[in-house]
Parts: structure tokens; sequence; C-alpha cells
């Protein structure tokens, strides 16, 4: 992929490549998966090499999938030259000055920008050492160094085979969303897994920073909040809140301007979203079926934060409702729930963060016309696989059971030489009570 050049004129070959990447990333996940508590397949340095690796290759290519990551060395400029990014939009005359190369890459650039404090500061950290996507990737993998960590100590805790952690590593989405793309859900996701690890610990307070740096980052962690109150954690949530506060202190001179993108972003962008289209068939008004999501979404997160067994369970199913009931869904969305899947295998997503590179098809006819149509086959293969999989998921433990009620005496411990679900659920529980 990285000797394709640019991906965007090279949908076809690209998806091909991504699409060879997946299946041996689902066939390794097989095999730790199947391998248990035994597995050693592949052993823990084999799999950060492989991984290493694929990161290195990305790290230096252009990122001609989106011009995200130019939006942030933009916004970055500006607070490294203490301006403050969120009252005007680029092609505001008021930041005439700062016309450059940096201005020409930048999409929408009719709209203020929509990332939150924590994110403008790193933004301007990079801009004030590079402002390439170059610089901003290398930041990405250094912070990711801490979510790998995290996310060893909370297989750790919980008994289960560091292996697993080929889940995270080893998917492609993951590879070129941050490490070629650059977008910053990894960052975001980085503050989130440090949080969750720190929690673990019954470290509050540190969570609590590391929670309202994610949160700040990108505000979609904010769905774990209530989660956090059904469990009581007032000196976490309280530590967040101070946390949040101080990162936004800077900007605050921004007034309403601040949220102004991220307002304009939730009223109009609509992207990959099957349950948006579908109500949109039915509901012609299109604010109307934003709130009916809206709605639906806040009553998925307190039933998640109500009913989950474990923080880190109520982080994956919350990040898996938004991607089902956000109008917007691009690719990189799904990043979270991929650093979530060596905690919480689930094949219905593993396999939906493959399918989510089809939404580029339609890139080189972008390209050549300036008209996005993204055709209706590419939702109906991403969420009716996400279905059919999900659906015989629960369909085999059934099967199985049958099965093993026919068998003779004694077979039934034969029919399922795999990991038990409920040991792993049990560990969770009796972790978040200590």
């Amino acid at each position: 992929m990285a000797l394709l050049g640019d991906l965007g004129l090279h949908a076809k070959p690209m998806l091909f490549l991504w699409g060879v990447a997946h299946m041996a990333y689902l066939v390794a996940a097989w095999h730790v998966l199947r391998a248990g508590r035994a597995s050693r397949f592949p052993a823990l340095p084999t799999l950060l090499a492989v991984g290493l690796l694929a990161r290195i290759v990305l790290i230096p290519t252009a990122p001609t999938l989106s011009e995200d990551v130019y939006r942030y060395l933009w916004d970055g400029t500006l607070v490294a030259r203490g301006v403050n990014p969120y009252p005007h939009a680029p092609a505001d005359s008021a930041l005439a000055r700062f016309d450059g190369p940096l201005r020409q890459h930048l999409n929408h650039a009719e709209v203020p920008t929509i990332y939150p404090p924590a994110a403008q500061l790193l933004f301007g950290a990079v801009a004030r050492v590079s402002p390439t996507p170059v610089a901003w990737k290398l930041l990405l993998f250094l912070l990711e160094s801490a979510l790998v960590l995290a996310l060893l100590q909370l297989l750790r805790s919980r008994g289960i085979p560091r292996e697993r952690l080929l889940l995270y590593y080893w998917n492609p989405l993951l590879l070129v969303e941050s490490f070629g793309s650059g977008h910053v859900d990894l960052a975001a996701t980085v503050f989130l897994l440090v949080a969750l690890a720190l929690y673990d610990a019954n470290r509050h307070t540190r969570a609590g920073i590391a929670f309202g740096l994610a949160v700040m980052t990108k505000y979609v962690p904010a769905l774990l909040i209530p989660r956090l109150i059904r469990q009581g954690k007032w000196l976490l949530l309280f530590v967040a809140a101070v946390t949040a506060a101080v990162l936004a202190t800077p900007f605050l001179e921004a007034g309403g301007a601040l949220t102004t993108g991220f307002r304009v972003y939730a009223r109009h962008w609509e992207f990959n979203s099957a349950l948006y289209h579908l109500l949109h068939r039915a509901i012609e008004s299109e604010l109307t079926v934003r709130k009916i999501l809206a709605v639906a979404g806040v009553l998925a997160t307190l039933l998640i934060g109500w009913r989950a067994r474990s923080v880190t369970r109520a982080a994956f199913a919350c990040f898996v409702s938004f991607l089902l009931l956000s109008p917007t869904v691009f690719p990189w969305y799904a990043v979270p729930v991929v650093a979530l899947l060596p905690l919480h295998p689930d094949w219905g997503m593993m396999a939906f963060s493959g399918l989510l590179a089809l939404s580029y098809l339609p890139l080189p006819a972008y390209r050549a016309t300036g008209t996005w149509t993204l055709p209706e086959w590419i939702l109906w293969v991403e969420y009716g696989s996400l279905a059919a999989v999900w659906a015989l998921v629960l369909v085999i433990p059934l099967a199985r059971r049958v099965l093993a009620r026919r068998a003779p005496s004694g077979a039934d411990a034969r029919v399922d030489q795999g990991e038990d679900p409920h040991v792993e659920e049990a560990e969770e529980i009796q972790n978040e009570k200590r």
C-alpha cells in the first residue's frame, strides 16, 4: 500500500491489499483466540515486531485518503503563534496572513475547527517542532506506546493471554487510519485506555486526569460518564472535570465560538450510516432523523452504563452503539473499538473494521467530479455482514448446547475446548469490585 502513492487515485488496488491484510489479521486472531490461555501463537516479540514494521512503513507516506491531518497542522500553527483557532474558519480574511501550503490542503475551510482543546494543544506542540504529517504521526507513534502498556496491564490483571494484543496491534484499519492518515482518534484512545488501566489499578486521581484528556481530545469518550456515575466514581469525575477546565482555559476567550464547528458538524455531516439512511427514507426531515438517533444514543448509553458488567465492557459497548447510531461513520471512528478488542473479542466488530474500508471505493470518482456518492450496496455489505456475523455468534453456542445434550455422557467436556467467557466476566467483575 505504501508503494501505491496516492491511494485516492488507486482505491481498487488499495482495497485489494487492505482485504488481503485483513484476512491475514482474522486468521491470526482466530489462532490467538482458539488457543485460549495456552496461546503462544504468535509470541509477543514476533507480534510486536510485525506490527512495528507496518507502522514504520506507513509513517513516512503522505495522508492521501484524508486531509484531516492538514487541518490539525493548520490549527496547531495558529496555536503555536498564540492565535485562538476557534473564532475564525481558515477561509476567513482575519487569517489571511497565515496563507500558505497548509491552507491549500484544507477541506471544509469555511467551517471553524471542531477539535477540542487537548487536541489543539497536541497540534500546537507538533507545529512548534515541525508542522508536517510525518511529525504528527511520529507523535501518535510515541503516544501509542502508553496504550500498548495499558492494554498489557489490563490483560494481565484479568488473566488473559498477552498475545491477545494482536487483535489491536495488527488491525489494518488501525494501521492505515492512524499511521497512514494520522487521525487524532488514536490520541484520544491512548488517553482513554490509560484511564481504564489506572481505574483498574484503583488510581482514580490519575485516571481522572487521563479521562479528562481523552474527552478533551475527542468528545466521544464522554459516553462513559453514565457508567462512572453509576459506579459512584466521584473523585475520578471531579478530577476529570478540573482537567477539562484547565485544558479549555487558554481558549475560553472564544466564548460560544468554542463549539461552532462542532455544532455545524452535528447538524450537517452525514456519511456511511445505515440507520440514518434507513430512517431518512421514512422521515423526510433530516433534523428529525438526527434527533431520533441522538435520543437513541442517549438511551443506549444510559442502559449500557447501568447494565454493563465492567467499565471496559461499558466502554466497548458505548463505542459500538456510537458506530451504529451516529449519522457519520468514517472508518477511523472504529479505532477505540479496535483498541478494546483484546479485552472483549467480537468477531462482528473485527469483520466490520475491515469492511469499513469499502467506503473509500467512490474516492477516485470524487477526485474526478467533486461529487461524493456512496453506493447503497456498500452499506448493505458493511452492516449486513456485521449483522450476519453477530447472528452466527449467537446461533453457534446454541447449536453446541443442543449437540452437548444429545452427546453420550462425558462428551460435554469435549464439545468446546475454547476459553469459557464466563471466567473472563467473573474476573472483570472481581477487578471492578476491588
